[in-house]
């Protein structure tokens, strides 16, 4: 029942091609998951840039809207702009999960 000296080197280089071949296979893997990674930092960035300039307008349009004379248009501006910042949120919201 002894296993011969070539039957050992056999199956060790079996088992080392299959190492070699699942650590190919984790390595492509992995670059998939850091490409799919980068893409979404990417999109958060352009979230977070176009957040910015949402909430840079509104304060602009509700300093606009505080110089202005009418109390009603100043109320329905500041309800438009909230709605809008909640939706805005929302699109965050789903961005970061």
């Amino acid at each position: 029942m002894a296993v011969s000296k070539n039957e050992l080197l056999d199956s060790l280089e079996s088992k080392v091609r299959h190492l070699i071949f699942l650590n190919e296979e984790q390595r492509k893997a992995n670059e998939t998951l850091d490409l799919s990674l980068r893409k979404c930092e990417e999109e958060l960035s352009r979230a977070k840039m176009s957040e910015k300039s949402w909430r840079d307008k509104y304060q602009r349009l509700l300093i606009a809207k505080t110089i202005s004379t009418s109390e009603e248009d100043s109320k329905k501006t500041i309800a438009r702009l909230s709605k809008l910042e909640r939706e805005i949120e929302k699109c965050i919201a789903l961005l970061n999960e």
